[in-house]
């Protein structure tokens, strides 16, 4: 490979990295696959494709993950982990994009019927993407990030057909959108790209106008206060500032609180940093410090010795009157949290402590009562909510606790919110988010922000959320709905291409 094509497969996937998160930035990402698989269409050699693309992966996750860094960049003990998030992390996971190029290659070489069924073609390659996304959502604990559907979190108008096939079903449809206008333009079909480029995002308005939803369950209300403390990194984990930074999440919660009013307050991940089961007196503290018509949700630490060892979780606690129910939390960061293959490995933990956090066992449910009525949520504490859940249970919104304080003001806060808004809107619930520097966000049931605190502000916001729930066709039948929406677009691109074929027969009859 040459020094050119080095850099400008580079470069190619660092610039659709960096657009990956910006709606405006469509046109450019259409752009730069036009000249990616113009490239690989050419391809015959796999281990040049293996290599191009490896490449290509390797520039997206710099550009689309680039504050991988930042974590290592709080404390000078982590300084020497920053190639790992700098150049280890981005090259491992560019690996993902050498799939579904090696597949086009063989796709090339032994389907030669379907070079001019563009429709078809289409198709097949976006399914090799969209195989890719599922790969890396799956494998070694997944990472569900900056997948191609995520490009739309930020306008809900576009987001509701997760309500039916979930994210990956977006993921897919926007993928084939940007492929097949790509084909159309490589074979100079102008008109019929026109016509491509404006229909996808009708399409997808199209399902605000459609209910999709059945089974109405109630139509409560909750008043939830949702706290932001912005406490620097470097300040939360040291003992001197616990107690300011202590007193200013009790601030927040006590400004203009009416007090006959029964209200939900929520704090960020570890909000309290200590082992908040073993501290019986500071509960105690709280139980003064808290009035009576506020339920306290925090994140703290939990410890128990269980078959002789320390485990420890991190967790949210639900605390009313000086008394608490507990989640732990199941999907934890790898050297964040734990440290993979330890054995094998001297890295250091970012978190303060040399043990490993342990995983949670309980179910992603959690029941309060406010005042006369019992109202159930779902909870999760950070990137956990970035994963899709599934339950039976009738959870009536989502309360994600989270820090992403690490990231500084970098795009991770951003991305990691817009993977999450679609946890609110395939279960059709409201999302209720703290972070500890943001962003913290409100949204009703479609994902649409209604409330919320920039990134390194402090503050509050609250509202009398709606919990009116419908259950939703993605709930009712999961990821087997793009079992059914991959059937139905190939149905209909079968059709279109013979349509095609077809009037080219005709022309050429007619010339003759």
């Amino acid at each position: 490979m040459t020094l050119k094509n080095f850099f400008k497969f580079l470069s190619l996937g660092l610039i659709l990295g960096i657009s990956q998160s910006f709606l405006f930035c469509i046109p450019l990402i259409i752009f730069v696959y036009y000249l990616f698989l113009k490239k690989v269409y050419k391809m015959t050699s796999y281990k040049h494709g293996f290599f191009c693309s490896w490449l290509f992966g390797t520039g997206f996750f710099v550009g689309s993950m680039h504050w991988m860094i930042s974590p290592f960049l709080i404390y000078e003990k982590h300084f020497y982990l920053i190639p790992l998030g700098a150049l280890i992390f981005p090259i491992l996971m560019g690996v993902f994009f050498i799939f579904p190029v090696c597949l086009i290659i063989f796709f090339e070489k032994n389907l030669l019927l379907m070079k001019n069924k563009i429709f078809l073609r289409s198709f097949v390659v976006s399914l090799f993407f969209l195989f890719s996304e599922i790969l890396r959502s799956k494998l070694f604990g997944g990472l569900p990030l900056n997948l191609t559907g995520h490009i739309w979190a930020f306008n809900s108008e576009f987001i509701q057909i997760v309500k039916v096939f979930g994210i990956f079903g977006l993921s897919f449809l926007t993928i084939l959108w940007i492929i097949l206008s790509v084909n159309l333009l490589i074979h100079l079909r102008l008109k019929t790209f026109l016509v491509s480029i404006f229909c996808f995002p009708l399409i997808l308005i199209s399902f605000n106008l459609i209910n999709y939803e059945y089974k109405e369950i109630n139509d409560e209300k909750a008043f939830l206060r949702v706290v932001q403390p912005n406490v620097p990194q470097k300040e939360k984990w040291n003992k001197v500032f616990f107690e300011k930074n202590f007193e200013k999440l009790i601030a927040l919660t006590l400004d203009g609180n009416q007090q006959e009013v029964t209200k939900i307050v929520v704090w960020p991940e570890v909000a309290l940093t200590f082992y908040l089961n073993e501290e019986k007196d500071f509960l105690n503290y709280l139980k003064k410090k808290i009035p009576k018509n506020v339920i306290l949700i925090t994140g703290s630490l939990r410890r128990i010795i269980e078959d002789g060892s320390v485990k420890i979780f991190n967790s949210l606690y639900v605390i009313k009157e000086g008394k608490f129910v507990f989640y732990d939390k199941k999907k934890l960061v790898p050297f964040g949290e734990f440290i993979p293959f330890r054995s094998f490995s001297e890295f250091l933990k970012l978190t303060p402590g040399s043990t490993d956090f342990s995983v949670g066992k309980q179910s992603n449910q959690i029941e309060v009562q406010l005042e006369s009525k019992k109202i159930i949520f779902e909870p999760s504490i950070c990137y956990e909510a970035i994963f899709q859940t599934f339950s039976s249970e009738k959870n009536q919104f989502i309360i994600n606790i989270t820090n992403d304080a690490w990231f500084g003001k970098t795009t991770g806060p951003r991305q990691h919110l817009s993977a999450q808004i679609f946890r609110a809107v395939e279960k059709s619930i409201p999302l209720v988010r703290s972070a500890n520097s943001g962003i913290s966000v409100i949204t009703n049931q479609n994902g649409k922000i209604i409330k919320s605190i920039d990134l390194n502000k402090s503050g509050f916001i609250e509202l009398n959320l709606s919990l009116k729930r419908n259950k939703t066709f993605f709930e009712s039948y999961g990821n087997f709905s793009n079992l059914i929406l991959i059937l139905l677009v190939f149905f209909l691109f079968y059709l279109i291409d013979i349509f095609y074929q077809l009037k080219v027969n005709v022309k050429s009859k007619t010339l003759i």
